[in-house]
């Protein structure tokens, strides 16, 4: 089976430069930012939604907001480890604002409330939403006081229920809040889509698709004037039609437009096409829209796996949860922002957004950097999202049909998931899921039949043998389970080892590993399959992340490549090395902790503790491992040449995929170890040094040296300037170090932070899973030598000033400009 998929995808985005200037007619939509001045309860009280109800002594919040960050933890709470033994429970919000100009249409959107959310709008109950992580949305023209008299709004976010995750979701109004101001006449939320049926290198064929929509009394002629702009701006296509609108009806007007020399979408080079949409009724200008899109070809076949433009790619990925850490859930673009750049600079060209729908603004920043997206709607095919108030079974059409219609006009995602692990599906006879997979799929391609439909399948095989099967001949001989071929692509959570096996008796499968493990020191998963013809994996996972704690007093996942602060561990320096080309080499050292090993979900997962210091006990060895992505590698210790490694082939070494089948993968390790270097060094105090050559060149170094006594702090932030937006975000990593300036890794003081100015403290972390101090406080303890301080920007121009101050230690200042020019 071979899928094509060329299409350029939109998505409601800030104007792109060039772009008609951008022009701000009357009769334009009007978005206005909601986020600030709230008013918040944690726990339920009666009649909070009335007008007129004194909230005066309410805590004062911004959005967006997660009360459940702030704790405390609670070794004791009910399905705590799912939960980072944080609080869930019900919050109150109460805003008041202006109403806009009259005579226009107004809704109020929802980026997205955890969980069940109630909404008055001056005493009227709006609705209940109950799928915490998709938006949601309501007509409130007719609800509004008029123009410049203050409306009350008030939400009741209900996140009790225990069994909503299996992970940390937050609680609260966790995603911005706008108001959607149109004319009566107008293009509808996700009613712009945009495909390209036909490539070539002289030109693409574009189709756009546009409904247009009157809830007006009166009928009116409309015009729909679509402008194309390439990535510089400049003028590449144009289309005209004309419809006649009769009150209370829409239309859909599709138009065929041409881009000559077309930019092609790709994660090495990411162009963007701005296709602006221009609607007038009668003579009179009432809505315009931009949609930024990407041209490109998507193919998968079973022969080379995934196709982009044509050429074969293979996917370098991990896996996220959609926490950031110390913030909780509250979703800071710029704290995905930043996330998403330590993910590439792993070398990683993709992410799966595990197991919901993130804040479209996330695929806005994938689309932008290169970044493919394995888009998932679910988790389980259960209640877990909405409850039994509104069950899956009739919940799943809507949400499903919501989930692809905003997000099909991104060209970043290249394959849909509609779930992960049906564990109970995939066990239960007659079908193991199938009729509910193919009722799913079938629901998606009629939305868009560009793309090919997954689900991600629990490490079980066919009728659910499990990998505890007895005798264990049963597993091992076992067929694919029975969802794998109605899939498109075969997603496979850790069962890599079948690959092979199952590559030759099912020649027409396409194969993905949607979860690999971190097992070691990180990367080997890497090596337990054939590049040639699978499409690629992700590892689980790129980030730490807060619940799904194996016990207390740990928080969470601790097995990830990048630990809750945004601090990059060894292993992730392994995976670059297989990843990327950009020359490097890096120092990791096996730390004396023992490994942790489990059996999670059916898999067994090792995990080896790495550092990249040189503190150590004099005459102790230590097992030093270098990575790099030369062909040699030579050791210094304090000058002194401890002899040069050359890097393993992949043509020389014996891969499990290449031996005849005899036990899953996960129970032995794959024979990697020329491809990570190890050494055995004696301790000395002083500097150690990796050289790394390749074709006898140096091309890259590493050095870690010994510290002194702790003598002073130091800040440092991965921005010179905040955008006074009241959003932006700073990430502001203090370091204890020597007089040298050498960090101290066996450093422990307790930092006090000071941040005055137009900025505040969103959060305090060190990335120590096992921590029990709060994430939201003025203070941090250091781990490894260091913490992290996260500043958010005020809504003035000016500077906010940062003082570190710990016992013992030389305080460090930072002041940082705060300017409605952002960071740039």
């Amino acid at each position: 089976m071979t899928l094509m998929a060329g299409l350029t995808i939109a998505a409601g985005m800030p104007p792109a430069a060039g772009a008609e200037n951008s022009p701000a007619a009357a009769g334009d939509r009007t978005q206005i930012l909601l986020n600030f001045d709230w008013k918040f309860h944690l726990g339920d009280i009666p009649r909070a939604q009335e007008p007129n109800f004194p909230d005066r002594d309410w805590k004062s919040v911004n959005l967006p907001h997660d009360w459940s960050v702030f704790g405390p933890f609670d070794k004791d709470a009910e399905k705590g480890a799912s939960y980072g033994f944080l609080p869930r429970g019900i919050g109150w919000y109460r805003k008041a604002f202006p109403s806009p100009e009259s005579g226009k249409r107004v809704v109020l959107d929802f980026g997205g409330v955890y969980s069940a959310a109630d909404v008055w709008l001056n005493g009227t109950h709006l609705g209940k939403n109950y799928n915490g992580y998709l938006g949601f949305r309501y007509d409130v023209t007719d609800l509004l006081k008029p123009a410049g008299e203050l409306n009350s709004l008030a939400v009741r976010a209900d996140n009790s229920r225990l069994d909503s995750s299996r992970w940390y979701t937050g609680s609260g109004i966790y995603r911005d809040v706008n108001l959607i101001i149109t004319d009566r006449v107008y293009i509808p939320i996700y009613s712009t889509w945009i495909t390209t049926p036909k490539i070539a290198q002289d030109k693409a064929e574009v189709h756009v698709e546009t409904v247009l929509t009157n809830s007006s009394s009166q009928a009116h002629d409309v015009t729909l004037t679509t402008n194309i702009y390439d990535p510089a701006g400049k003028l590449a296509a144009t289309g005209n039609k004309s419809e006649h609108l009769t009150p209370g009806t829409s239309v859909t007007v599709k138009q065929d437009m041409v881009v000559a020399g077309p930019q092609l979408w790709s994660p090495e080079t990411p162009y963007l096409y701005n296709s602006v949409s221009r609607m007038v009724a009668d003579q009179r200008p009432c809505d315009l829209l931009e949609t930024r899109f990407g041209i490109r070809t998507i193919e998968f076949t079973p022969e080379q796996g995934l196709l982009l433009n044509g050429k074969k790619v293979i996917v370098k990925g991990t896996n996220i949860h959609h926490d950031l850490g110390c913030l909780g859930a509250a979703a800071f673009d710029r704290g995905f922002e930043r996330r998403l750049e330590l993910i590439k600079a792993m070398g990683c060209n993709a992410v799966r957004l595990a197991h919901n729908p993130y804040q479209p603004s996330l695929l806005d920043m994938c689309d932008r950097m290169g970044i493919l997206v394995f888009d998932e709607a679910y988790d389980k095919w259960s209640d877990q999202y909405t409850g039994p108030e509104r069950p899956f079974k009739t919940a799943w059409p809507e949400d499903l049909r919501t989930f692809i219609l905003r997000d099909r006009n991104h060209p970043s995602v290249f394959l849909w998931s509609l779930g992960n692990e049906q564990v109970n599906h995939q066990t239960t006879p007659p079908d193991f899921g199938v009729n509910q997979f193919k009722a799913m799929q079938a629901l998606v391609k009629s939305l868009d039949p560009t793309r090919a439909v997954t689900c991600a399948l629990f490490p079980v095989r066919g009728t659910g043998i499990r990998f505890n099967a007895k005798p264990k001949e049963l597993f091992e001989n076992s067929e694919p389970a029975e969802m794998s071929f109605a899939m498109d692509v075969v997603s496979c959570n850790y069962t890599e080892a079948f690959f092979a096996r199952d590559h030759l008796k099912y020649p027409k499968l396409i194969f993905l590993l949607s979860e690999a493990r971190t097992n070691g020191s990180g990367g080997d998963s890497w090596f337990n399959f054939d590049h040639a013809y699978t499409v690629g994996l992700f590892y689980w996972g790129g980030f730490d992340y807060i619940g799904e704690s194996f016990k207390w007093p740990c928080k969470g996942w601790f097995r990830g490549f990048i630990d809750l602060a945004g601090f990059r561990k060894p292993g992730s320096y392994y995976v670059e090395s297989l990843f990327s080309d950009k020359p490097m080499v890096h120092i990791a050292i096996q730390d004396a902790k023992p490994p942790s090993n489990v059996v999670w979900n059916d898999v067994k997962l090792n995990w080896e503790y790495l550092v990249s210091h040189w503190n150590w006990t004099p005459g102790q060895t230590l097992k030093v491992f270098t990575y790099s992505n030369g062909d040699t590698v030579e050791l210094f210790l304090n000058n002194r040449s401890l002899g040069t490694q050359k890097m393993g082939s992949l043509k020389d070494l014996k891969m499990p995929w290449q031996a005849p089948f005899d036990t899953p993968q996960w129970a032995s390790a794959p024979p990697t170890e020329g491809l990570k270097m190890s050494w055995e060094v004696p301790f000395a105090p002083g500097t150690l040094k990796a050289v790394a050559y390749k074709d006898g060149r140096v091309i890259a170094e590493d050095q870690i040296q010994t510290a002194g006594p702790a003598t002073r702090l130091v800040l440092e932030s991965d921005r010179p300037a905040l955008k006074a937006d009241g959003l932006d975000l700073a990430h502001i990593t203090v370091r204890v170090v020597d007089d040298n300036g050498i960090m101290v890794p066996d450093a422990k003081q307790l930092v006090h932070f000071s941040v005055t100015g137009n900025g505040t403290n969103a959060g305090v972390d060190n990335g120590d899973m096992y921590s029990g101090e709060s994430w939201q406080m003025n203070a941090r303890s250091v781990y490894q030598g260091r913490a992290l301080l996260v500043v958010r920007a005020g809504r003035k121009d000016g500077s906010v000033q940062i003082q570190a101050n710990a016992e013992g230690l030389k305080p460090a200042t930072l002041e940082l400009p705060v300017r409605s020019s952002g960071a740039k």
